[in-house]
């Protein structure tokens, strides 16, 4: 894996899977957001990693709807480029539909 953006979403990926295996009983804070309800203008506000785990939820939505486990690393990081680009001119936009759209 060659992106550094793209390895840092598989981190995390990871990171968030192990992490409730290694520390029995550990508590993890809710946070639920409906990627769905929310704008462009709220993706492109979270921090970096809020912001990458958000984005891997979306590949993995679009990958899912398209009944796929398959993928490819460079189109991924283009249609992830050209959903900020969109996102940026477009802060009003729903996330999830400009997401779809842009990953047809």
């Amino acid at each position: 894996m060659s992106n550094p953006f793209l390895r840092s979403i598989t981190t995390t990926a990871l990171a968030l899977l192990i992490l409730p295996a290694a520390i029995p009983g550990a508590a993890l804070a809710t946070d639920n957001r409906d990627f769905g309800t929310q704008t462009c203008k709220e993706i492109m506000r979270l921090s970096g990693s809020d912001r990458e785990i958000a984005l891997a939820f979306a590949h993995g939505y679009v990958l899912g709807k398209k009944a796929t486990t398959q993928y490819e690393v460079d189109a991924l990081a283009q249609i992830t480029d050209q959903f900020i680009d969109f996102c940026l001119d477009n802060p009003a936009a729903n996330a999830l539909q400009s997401f779809e759209k842009i990953a047809k």
